[in-house]
Parts: structure tokens; C-alpha cells; sequence
């Protein structure tokens, strides 16, 4: 059997799964650059073209499109042959990659009650910003907020969320925000920037525009790459902050946070928080155990926001 090329097969299955070379890259962690270059020195190899490209995007050819599952389906088994040799860990270990600020406002306030629900469990988190590679990376479970993974993976959708503002109680009397002010002169708002990808996620303009508000008092303030950073700002009563309810959740419950809006000026999202794991791989009992505290309390969570947003 000879085979070669294998990294540039593996930018090609990525880049036929996302759609681009910068997508790709996230979640092989080198530069959309060296995607390309992999994939080029690919179609030098084979003599034909892989992508049709403009300067809008890229385009798998036909040629392309029809190998996409095997790729996928290929590098899964190969993931699956190398977990099957690798040394066994203690049963109760298990590894999640998560995004940073889902596990600082949401998740971590939690996991006292999943540790006393089964402190056999040796939980192991990992939280940035950066898609692994469920398919290579030594992770059992990704928590992940996009759209639907593909064929390869089991996943379990958690809830989706709204982006709305909010700010401290404090900060809503002393610039005497109500429901009914459609003006946010003179009042500093928190940007969070580089949020998120999903299509349906929207600033301080966009939202402004969708609830009538004043369109030349939407984009003063201070901007924060953390949403962490920023709902610490909007809690010290620095501004008024735009941002997923989801992360905002448990600061609105402990009061330190308020709508000072109400509920109905939110913006519903489209994409979604998920569980994603591999179907090559066997469900451990921890794994099992961690899922199903999740979608439990994702249960209860989804009547928390219904009431919250009522």
C-alpha cells in the first residue's frame, strides 16, 4: 500500500468540511496560508485542480466534492485504529475542549453539583477559543457553539441563545435606561469584538437599527476581544454591555447584572451550543456520566431563559 500527501489530505478533508481555507485552519492550528499551500502542492501532485477559486471564495470541483465522505470517513477510522493502541487511561479521566467564556460564566459555576454527582470523574477541561481536532486530539468531548457537526461526530444540541443588553443595576438608574428610551446618547457602551462567526450574532448598530434606536449613538465605547472582560466591566458599572444571555445568565440571576431594556428587545442567534464527540470511539462511563449531567442540566436551563425572557 502507498500512501502520501497525508497532511495535505487532511487540509483538503477540512477545507471540503468548512468551506474555506480560514476555517480549516482553525482546526488544524496552522496559518489559512499554509492550508492553501497544502492543498496546492495536492493538485500539483495530482495534476488537476481541487477548488475553483475567486474573490469571493473557493469552490470544491466535482472531482473534489466526491472523495469529501471517504476523506472524512477515512481519517475517522485511522483516528479510531490509533486510539485502539493507545495506552488505556484510568477509566474515570476525561479531557473536553470548550470555548473560554462558555466555561468561565456558564459551565463552571456548575460543576460543583457534577462533582458531587460523581466524584469518581477526573474532569480535565480545556478552555480557548480554538477548535480542536476531535479526529487527532486527545479530547473525548467538545463543547462547541456552531452549526450541526458532520457524520463523523455524535452530538447532543444544548440550547441556543439571544444577544441582548445589560448592564448593572446601578449603572441602568444613574443613565436612566428603561424600556421605553430609544436614544443611548451619552451612555458608554462595552463592545465584545471577534465574538463569534455565527451569521445570526450582532453588534451594538445592527441591534440598534432592529429596535429603532438612535443610529448616531451606537458605537461609542470601549471594545474588549474577552466576553469575559467585558460583562466584568458592565458588573463594575463601566457600560452598558451587547452580549449572549447564555454567558450573562448567571450574573442576571445574582442580580449583579439587569435587562434594563427588558426581555423583548433580544436578538435569537443561529447557531447553537452542542456536545460533540466522535462516533469512532467507544463511550466511556465518564463520558456517558458528563453527557448526561449536561443535557439534564441543559434541560433545566432552557426553563431558567424561557421564564427569564418571558
Amino acid at each position: 500500500m502507498r500512501l502520501s500527501h497525508l497532511n495535505a489530505l487532511r487540509a483538503l478533508d477540512a477545507t471540503l468540511r468548512h468551506g474555506s481555507f480560514s476555517e480549516a485552519a482553525v482546526e488544524l492550528a496552522i496559518t489559512p496560508a499554509a492550508v492553501g499551500q497544502r492543498v496546492r502542492s495536492l493538485e500539483q501532485y495530482l495534476g488537476r485542480d481541487l477548488f475553483i477559486r475567486s474573490s469571493t471564495g473557493i469552490e470544491p470541483t466535482s472531482e473534489a466534492q466526491s472523495v469529501a465522505d471517504q476523506l472524512t470517513q477515512g481519517f475517522s477510522k485511522v483516528a479510531g485504529a490509533l486510539e485502539t493502541l493507545t495506552p488505556k487511561k484510568r477509566d474515570g479521566a476525561l479531557r473536553v475542549t470548550l470555548p473560554e467564556s462558555f466555561s468561565e460564566n456558564w459551565l463552571a459555576p456548575s460543576l460543583s453539583d457534577f462533582h458531587l454527582q460523581n466524584p469518581e470523574v477526573e474532569l480535565h477541561l480545556d478552555a480557548s477559543n480554538r477548535d480542536m481536532d476531535l479526529m487527532t486530539d486527545e479530547f473525548d468531548l467538545a463543547i462547541r457553539y456552531g452549526p450541526t457537526s458532520g457524520e463523523q461526530f455524535e452530538e447532543r444540541v444544548l440550547f441556543g441563545d439571544y444577544v441582548l443588553p445589560v448592564c448593572s443595576p446601578e449603572f441602568a438608574n444613574r443613565f436612566k435606561l428603561v424600556p421605553q428610551r430609544r436614544s443611548l446618547d451619552g451612555v458608554p457602551l462595552v463592545h465584545i469584538t471577534h465574538r463569534t462567526k455565527d451569521p445570526g450574532w450582532v453588534g451594538f448598530q445592527a441591534w440598534g437599527e432592529a429596535f429603532n434606536f438612535d443610529p448616531s449613538h451606537l458605537t461609542q465605547g470601549i471594545r474588549f476581544s474577552r466576553t469575559g472582560s467585558g460583562l466584568q466591566a458592565a458588573i463594575a458599572g463601566q457600560g452598558l454591555v451587547l452580549c449572549g444571555v447564555v454567558e450573562a445568565s448567571n450574573a442576571l440571576r445574582s442580580g449583579s447584572l439587569i435587562l434594563p431594556f427588558g426581555p423583548q428587545l433580544k436578538f435569537q442567534t443561529r447557531y447553537k451550543y452542542r456536545l460533540i464527540w466522535t462516533r469512532s470511539r467507544a463511550m466511556s462511563a465518564a463520558l456517558n456520566k458528563f453527557v448526561t449531567w449536561m443535557v439534564e442540566r441543559s434541560t433545566e436551563f432552557r426553563d431558567e431563559l424561557s421564564a427569564l425572557l418571558r
